[in-house]
């Protein structure tokens, strides 16, 4: 067995697999050679099949693409126990569980789409406060974690919509997400990523069973110099901790 996984996350800005930007987006994560991926605002056709869930197409705004999911998740092995519900609260479809084999053993896999602070306020019903709809995820979330502490083989990954430490977030909202990962998790993706100038908000938190030995960035702009997403993707190497 392998002593080390592979993890890709990035918000990839809804770009299409059949855009150029999304040609190269699929070029770079296949160039990590990853065990696993997940994606934010993507495609449900933005990963090579067959080991590719996705999570509910409603998330609640109008859509231009009926491709369109919040969250894709991505195995080199098969998924089970497959959940893209998670808990009644949350706000649909921006969850997605999955288990699948990895070279670190069967882990669950929690992929998530928090929403960004004016979600329903300057787009979808608009009839939302600002972090109205980020704090009701939070809820729906911690219910999830206090129902099933990820005590050990779990990561939980995606768009969190929030730097950690905090910077603009609201102090009720910071507290809310730091809260449902401890004491369980721990998050690799936290403080300035090596490479990054400015927090990152797409974020990999992990039962401390395992650790992160390395993150880095990948670039959100092609050769060129063409933006490929408004986020930059990250890469996690994870092994079993050691000790």
């Amino acid at each position: 067995m392998s002593s080390t996984l592979t993890v890709v996350l990035w918000n990839v800005q809804w770009r299409a697999p059949v855009t150029a930007a999304g040609q190269t987006i699929r070029r770079l994560i296949a160039a990590q050679n990853p065990d696993l991926v997940c994606l934010t605002e993507s495609h449900c056709d933005a990963l090579d099949r067959p080991h590719m869930i996705t999570s509910d197409p409603d998330y609640g705004a109008p859509t231009p693409s009926a491709t369109r999911r919040k969250v894709v998740l991505w195995s080199r092995q098969s998924w089970s126990a497959v959940d893209a519900l998670g808990d009644p609260h949350l706000p649909g479809g921006r969850f997605l569980r999955g288990v699948t084999a990895t070279p670190l053993g069967a882990l669950a896999v929690l992929g998530i789409c928090i929403p960004w602070s004016h979600a329903g306020v300057t787009t979808g019903r608009r009839d939302r406060t600002p972090w109205q709809q980020h704090d009701a995820y939070l809820d729906g979330l911690a219910s999830i974690v206090r129902r099933d502490p990820p005590v050990e083989n779990t990561i939980l990954l995606g768009d969190f919509n929030q730097a950690l430490p905090r910077t603009r977030a609201p102090k009720t909202s910071h507290e809310a997400l730091t809260a449902l990962l401890e004491p369980h998790l721990s998050v690799a993706t936290t403080g300035t990523v090596p490479g990054l100038v400015y927090p990152a908000i797409d974020h990999l938190a992990h039962s401390r069973d395992l650790e992160a030995i390395a993150v880095k960035p990948l670039a959100n702009h092609d050769d060129q110099g063409a933006r490929l997403s408004d986020h930059v993707g990250l890469v996690v190497t994870l092994r079993r901790r050691r000790g």
